[in-house]
């Protein structure tokens, strides 16, 4: 079998409108795994909601590890992702009925957990995951809001308030329904979660772009990314990890 290593890098940016970053990431480079949220509710509710969502599914994500540390990247399938979700979901949302001023909460979350050959995906709302190989920025994910329902059942663009429009978030009821899915890996490979910060900001082709200059300085790659946003007004918080796959 063949084993990777990873390279992790993450920053994120209140961004030049709002007064609080309700955004909310996290990378545990011992369990090589990386996590973003952006949560909403007003009244810093949505801060509440991102945080206890990552916290809650990185220590469960934590617990699983450390029962299988010796061969986790056998025993963890796709189900202990979605139990992840479940659990982060149970959190935000109990929290939410209990505290008045954070009865409208929910938030988005995205978690990518890179085993030795193999990463496991679950994704809920409209943060993304994008893959950039051989100079092509693709995105993986699938932007769970009206806009992209909209485009699925009539192949056009929609009007720009669709797009943030969410159909499906965590915390918001009492169960979620996230995607789940597994990747298989290639050396030299990078991927990229971002809040909708960057990509409100950003076409894809702009991200690729700078990709390409500086995917293998993650540091001056995301530095890059979240000037340009601020250049072009930056109306939102702005959250990013950058994994590069590397051969042992």
């Amino acid at each position: 079998m063949v084993e990777f290593q990873y390279q992790m890098a993450a920053t994120t940016h209140v961004g030049k409108v709002r007064e609080i970053n309700e955004d909310s990431l996290q990378i545990v480079p011992a369990m090589n795994l990386a996590i973003v949220a952006d949560g909403m509710g007003g009244h810093q509710a949505g801060e509440v909601a991102s945080r206890l969502a990552v916290s809650s599914l990185c220590g469960y994500l934590e617990d699983q590890f450390n029962i299988n540390a010796d061969n986790v990247s056998d025993v963890i399938p796709e189900s202990t992702m979605s139990e992840a979700f479940g659990f982060a979901n149970n959190q935000v949302f109990t929290h939410a009925r209990r505290t008045p001023d954070c009865k409208s909460m929910g938030t988005t979350l995205i978690a990518a957990w890179f085993l030795k050959d193999h990463a496991i995906v679950g994704h809920i709302g409209d943060s993304r995951l994008y893959k950039f190989s051989h100079g092509v920025l693709e995105q993986l994910s699938d932007d769970h809001t009206l806009a992209n329902e909209f485009l699925s059942a009539s192949g056009q663009d929609q009007p720009a308030y669709s797009r943030h429009i969410l159909r499906k978030a965590l915390g918001l009821e009492y169960r979620c329904k996230p995607d789940i899915m597994t990747l298989k890996l290639d050396p030299d490979d990078t991927y990229l979660l971002c809040s909708d910060g960057l990509t409100g900001v950003l076409e894809d082709e702009e991200i690729g772009t700078v990709m390409t200059l500086r995917a293998h300085q993650p540091e001056l790659c995301l530095k890059s990314m979240i000037d340009h946003c601020l250049e072009k007004g930056a109306p939102d918080n702005i959250s990013i990890v950058q994994i590069k796959v590397v051969s042992r």
